[in-house]
């Protein structure tokens, strides 16, 4: 039988263990519109980072005239985020071409790579008593943006084509 002491010493330190930690506080900023949401991706470690075990928590916030804030209270401990701009609003990081993302993303501490995961070093902020401010800038990647670009440039040359092709055949018919 426990005896009414040890219930209190368990719940003491069940409540000083839960309560030790700090806030995470995010600013998203670089939103190109207020359409969808803001979705973060809260992982704690690198083991989570990587993949090798489910992550801590997945939030979406609205965004706001091109800024999101998203705060948590988490327990000490080292964490990452990725976020991203769900534009369409369908919970998923819309992947659809050789898996180049086509909305804009961004890691914490201002990591950034246009290929594959950044070091778990480079996205890694630690949270302890109090408050651990991140600001993550939404972009697009780099391969995207160019094939942006390209296709839109083909958009272009070819309606030039089309109009160069039609006042020909207007002079050639006037001949």
């Amino acid at each position: 039988m426990i005896k009414t002491s040890s219930l209190a010493t368990l719940a003491f330190a069940m409540t000083a263990t839960a309560t030790t930690g700090g806030e995470i506080d995010l600013t998203m900023t670089g939103f190109a519109s207020d359409d969808g949401m803001a979705r973060i991706v809260l992982m704690d470690g690198p083991e989570e980072f990587a993949g090798l075990r489910p992550v801590r928590l997945v939030a979406s916030v609205p965004i706001a005239n091109g800024e999101a804030r998203w705060s948590e209270t988490v327990p000490e401990g080292t964490y990452s985020i990725i976020a991203h701009h769900d534009r369409n609003g369908n919970d998923a990081f819309d992947r659809p071409v050789f898996g180049l993302p086509v909305e804009p993303y961004g890691y914490s501490n201002g990591a950034w790579t246009s290929a594959g995961l950044p070091e778990f070093a480079a996205v890694a902020f630690r949270v302890g008593q109090g408050t651990a401010p991140q600001h993550i800038h939404m972009r697009l990647n780099a391969f995207v943006t160019l094939a942006q670009i390209a296709a839109a440039g083909a958009v272009a040359l070819a309606a030039l084509l089309a109009f160069v092709a039609l006042r020909h055949r207007r002079r050639t018919r006037l001949v």
